[in-house]
């Protein structure tokens, strides 16, 4: 059971587990419809539960971060394993491939973990993480068919259907949470699914797409990691101060803050499949322009405050009540 503390959203005990429903779903549907990319089939089966069980165990007894990072590092080996890798790049300005050479595996990893710690850290109100993923997953089957990948559109559907068909229980007021263990798997299947189908594609702009689609949470990691440095913390330190806690304190319900993020992850998703249509140098302002549209409506919440300034500035606001 998810039981309320200091940081929850929620007010009542409510169940976990939901990431195996999510897990046994995307796994049952990838193997019974094909054809299927076979290194893009294992990596998910087999990738995808060993993660599975390290989200088990955190959501059970609360992993230190620094086990949890094991965890994730070895369900990355796992996917390099399976034949998953960024062995090679299409500079997107010349068309030419760009062997990688050593940095295929370590990339690999790393591209792995980053996408598995995106959609934990989005896991913060009912069906935000779900939504996103969804979302995400959709644009991923429409480019991935478009660069030439049809199997690995396959598997993004099988994806996408498992968290749509979550979502309804997930949504607020949620019944049943997917935890780290449902997080951090879909992060990796997002992860697999966009190495083979985008990453590697000749269609080099095609990785602009579920990039952009997850924005928000990119954007929301990064000014995590930026407000704890600036405070002196680690990094892993948990707060109130993502985008989804300031979008309620700026009064929006839990619903309208959940809808107001899938609506910004589905225009940006269309834009990164508007993309795959341009030339790089097309495409590139389109990427821009999106990254300045975030920037501002971060400075417009107030994501680069810092927990003091915040409460500075309610205080001012109580003091100017109360002179009023």
């Amino acid at each position: 059971m998810a039981r309320p503390n200091e940081r929850s959203i929620h007010s009542r005990p409510i169940p976990y587990l939901g990431g195996a429903a999510i897990y046994l779903a995307s796994v049952m549907a990838i193997l019974a419809f094909g054809p299927q990319d076979k290194a893009t089939q294992m990596a998910i089966v087999f990738g995808g539960f060993f993660i599975l069980l390290v989200g088990l165990i955190d959501d059970l007894y609360t992993l230190k971060p620094w086990q949890k990072i094991l965890g994730q590092f070895g369900s990355a080996l796992v996917v390099v394993f399976c034949g998953v890798d960024i062995s090679f790049l299409t500079d997107p300005f010349t068309g030419a491939v760009r062997i990688l050479g050593f940095l295929t595996i370590p990339l690999t990893i790393m591209w792995v973990m980053c996408f598995e710690n995106l959609i934990n850290v989005s896991d913060g109100l009912d069906g935000l993480a779900a939504g996103i993923t969804g979302i995400t997953a959709l644009v991923t089957v429409f480019v991935s068919a478009r660069a030439g990948v049809p199997s690995v559109s396959l598997a993004a559907a099988a994806v996408a259907g498992s968290v749509f068909g979550f979502l309804p229980y997930n949504f607020h007021p949620a019944s049943i949470f997917m935890g780290d263990a449902g997080a951090m798997f879909l992060g990796l299947a997002l992860s697999v699914l966009s190495v083979q189908g985008l990453v590697k594609s000749t269609v080099a702009v095609a990785v602009f797409a579920p990039v952009l689609a997850l924005l928000v949470p990119i954007s929301d990691a990064a000014f995590a990691i930026f407000r704890r440095k600036s405070l002196g913390g680690p990094i892993s330190r948990a707060d109130r101060d993502h985008i989804h806690h300031r979008l309620l304190e700026l009064g929006l319900s839990q619903k309208k803050a959940v809808i107001a993020i899938y609506i910004v992850t589905g225009v940006f998703g269309c834009l990164g499949m508007f993309s795959t249509f341009l030339p790089i140098s097309g495409s590139g302002p389109i990427a821009g322009l999106a990254v300045f549209g975030v920037l501002m409506a971060a400075q417009r919440i107030g994501i680069f405050a810092m927990p003091g300034d915040k409460a500075k500035q309610s205080s001012e606001k109580g003091g100017q009540k109360r002179t009023r």
